[in-house]
């Protein structure tokens, strides 16, 4: 439902909605004005809960936790309101009642001392020791427990009454203070004195209950605690120092961080051995490609000594140079071997260029260019074996490393699990020793209850809830009344505007009418029905216009499924609009209001026909009609015909199927069942294709023409009531 739906059921329903709420709001007032006057009292009592001082009040102890607090005062709440609680109140209550010789206002009033006094009068002898409370609460109790039937147990049992422990626990609120320690408690009753003192006892017995509940727990579980913990602490130490004597004996720092680096180190040696080794594999086939360059081999044998004893002083002193960066030596050691690599290098270079006196290769390649070729591989090549000899004796230092680690790993874990044990029980031990203290705690503060302040005497009633109920009464009537309008709204299955029609019946909307009846303003009458009137008849204008040919005897039957859809009055507008827009009209109905008449300019008659035998066969309107061959038919411009309802007569198949336009009167007020859509289909079997047949709309709400007539104005005080009411009684007789 739209917000403009929603205020249209809000205006239409209005009066309804103001109306009846206010009745029993009424009604509602009378019957809470003879209610009894209330009094109440409050106290207020400390309970140290939340934020008491105890052990474990200094700044670095743990606070208790919400949920702990919480549970102390739904314990604390739950003892007031426990049905013990409330029979002991009622007793002490009864107790000082019956000691009474005489009303005391301060106690108990004048009429409930008369109706106390009525209602036990044997029993009284038995159970009050006269001047001790005491005595005659404990007689009180040995009679109510000396049998179920009895009148304490009546007492106590009955819905309502001062020692009714449903009607106590009902006038008792019990809460806390926001998120204090203090609890609000307060009682409501019809008698000032019963008030009080029953609010007095209420605070006096739970203090007691509390207080004997929590002092009844035992701290024998803090000793069983403490001796735990001293054993779980001793086991600890004893596997701790265990651990630390193992990583003495075997120098550990820490196991898993040093397996991890050897580990990581052994890794890292194996990634550069396989990559020297792809480098060393390559410079050893460049040195031998190069070599089957040279033409001379016989200067290589010759010299191959001194050669090959500078190329060992080279792959030493690689050697010391690689194993001096790898093992992090100092840097002027390194330095000192880098230099002695590079002039080892040079002197090769040198006396290979010096000894090497061929100029060209048999491939014409420059001598000195393949020699130097020559000589940086085989360099590379002497580097690249010394760093190999290096990786080769670190892998074995890896795996003698190795073989030191691994027999150390299942006794590191077995150490390690063994102080784990003992830590995750010497902290359940530790855990269970703070819980019980804190609960000792808890009891220290539970057992300090204390009344903040004392009830005082109620000289006030309360304020009465009559005019609560009167507005809540209101309200709830309005609402229920609002919720009935909207879903009859909603659950409205009438058609009730053109949108609607067009969905549901399936035709086109000719136009429209309002329902006369629901408006109280004759000039929204009129001007409502001559915009829709215009609108009816621009359509025909617009169909005159499209076909010349039958600008005149333009026949328009009116019809409709049902009875008193006002297609009389539908078929009279449209005649009487089209007359004064100056075209000649006749219009032929068969109401038996309707007489045959004619205007002076003879450009609007009316016809009466009867509904005989000849009305099914009738194939033009002359054959409704004996006398119509006495009229000029082709001097009119529109011929408007009205047929009686289809569901009580034939249907005229020929007169329909003559005419250039059906209309069909619907009332917008009903549904749409499926008697009016068979009988919809059988119009239209009867018609022709060439036969337009569109739907008139009738007792349309003026909310529901908005798409068609536009805002419609809202009424005027001055219109005059008399005029309203004569066209009404005119559209009421016209249909």
């Amino acid at each position: 439902m739209t917000l403009v739906q929603f205020l249209r059921v809000l205006s239409k329903n209005l009066k309804w909605l103001i109306i009846f709420p206010l009745l029993v709001a009424i009604l509602v007032y009378f019957l809470t004005s003879r209610l009894p006057k209330e009094y109440a009292a409050a106290t207020i009592v400390y309970t140290g809960i939340a934020s008491g001082y105890g052990i474990t009040s200094d700044e670095n102890a743990p606070r208790a936790d919400y949920f702990t607090i919480n549970n102390a005062f739904d314990n604390l709440l739950a003892t007031i309101t426990a049905r013990q609680t409330l029979e002991d109140v009622a007793i002490k209550l009864l107790a000082q009642h019956l000691l009474l010789e005489m009303p005391d206002p301060l106690i108990l009033s004048e009429k409930s001392f008369a109706e106390l006094k009525n209602t036990i009068t044997e029993e009284r002898a038995l159970i009050v020791v006269p001047g001790n409370f005491s005595a005659t609460v404990e007689k009180i109790i040995k009679f109510k427990n000396a049998s179920t039937d009895n009148i304490i147990v009546d007492l106590l049992s009955r819905p309502k009454g001062h020692y009714s422990l449903t009607q106590i626990n009902k006038n008792l609120t019990a809460s806390r203070k926001s998120t204090s320690d203090f609890i609000d408690l307060t009682y409501k009753s019809d008698d000032q004195g019963v008030c009080l003192n029953t609010l007095k006892f209420i605070t006096e017995v739970f203090i007691l209950k509390y207080k004997s509940l929590k002092g009844a727990e035992t701290v024998n579980v803090l000793k069983w605690f403490e001796a735990r913990l001293k054993e779980s602490s001793s086991a600890l130490n004893n596997s701790e120092n265990k651990l630390k004597d193992f990583g003495i004996r075997n120098k550990i720092i820490n196991y898993y961080e040093q397996a991890k680096a050897v580990a990581i180190e052994n890794e890292t040696n194996e990634t550069d051995y396989y990559k020297e080794l792809m480098a060393y594999e390559s410079h050893k086939r460049a040195v031998a490609r190069l070599e089957d360059q040279l033409e001379s081999r016989e200067i290589l044998l010759r010299n191959n000594t001194e050669l090959n004893k500078l190329r060992k002083d080279l792959a030493i002193a690689h050697e010391e140079y690689e194993r001096a960066k790898i093992y992090s030596n100092s840097p002027e050691k390194i330095e000192k071997l880098a230099t002695k690599v590079d002039a080892i290098k040079q002197e090769l270079r040198l006396w290979v260029l010096q000894y090497y006196s061929l100029n060209n290769t048999i491939e014409s390649v420059p001598a000195n260019i393949v020699l130097e070729n020559w000589l940086k591989e085989v360099l590379q090549m002497d580097a690249s074996e010394a760093r190999l000899q290096i990786y080769i004796d670190r892998r074995k230092e890896f795996d003698r490393r190795y073989n030191e680690f691994s027999p150390l790993n299942m006794q590191v874990s077995r150490l390690e699990r063994e102080i784990s044990v003992n830590e995750r029980q010497y902290l359940e031990i530790l855990h269970g020793y703070h819980l019980a203290k804190l609960r000792q705690q808890n009891i220290e503060m539970s057992n300090n209850l204390q009344v903040m302040d004392e009830p005082v005497f109620p000289t006030k009633p309360l304020a009465s809830r009559a005019p609560l109920l009167v507005v809540l009464a209101f309200l709830a009537t309005f609402f229920f009344l609002l919720v009935y309008f909207i879903a009859k709204e909603l659950l409205d299955s009438s058609i009730k505007n053109t949108q609607r029609a067009e969905d549901i019946i399936g035709l086109k909307t000719f136009s429209a009418l309002p329902n006369r009846l629901s408006l109280n303003n004759s000039l929204q009458i009129g001007r409502i029905e001559n915009t829709l009137l215009d609108y009816a008849a621009t359509n025909l204008k617009i169909e005159l216009e499209n076909n010349p040919l039958v600008a005149n005897n333009y026949l328009i039957t009116f019809l409709s499924t049902r009875e008193q859809e006002g297609k009389t009055y539908a078929a009279q507008k449209l005649a009487e609009k089209l007359y004064n827009l100056d075209y000649s009209v006749l219009f032929i109905s068969n109401d038996d209001n309707m007489e045959d008449a004619e205007t002076e300019d003879r450009k609007f008659r009316t016809l009466r026909y009867d509904v005989t035998s000849r009305f099914f066969s009738a194939k033009t309107e002359e054959n409704l009609l004996p006398e119509f061959s006495r009229v000029n038919r082709s001097s009119y411009n529109f011929i408007i015909v009205e047929i009686p309802a289809i569901s009580i007569n034939a249907i005229p198949n020929q007169l329909i199927k003559n005419s250039r336009l059906s209309l069909l009167v619907v009332d917008a007020r009903r549904s749409w069942s499926a008697a009016d859509e068979n009988i919809l289909k059988l119009f239209r079997k009867a018609s022709t294709e060439d036969t337009k047949i569109m739907c008139w709309l009738n007792y349309v709400e003026a909310e529901n023409l908005e798409n068609m007539v536009g805002n419609i104005p809202k009424p005027k005080r001055n219109q005059s009531k008399p005029a309203l009411k004569q066209e009404l009684d005119e559209a009421v007789e016209a249909d």
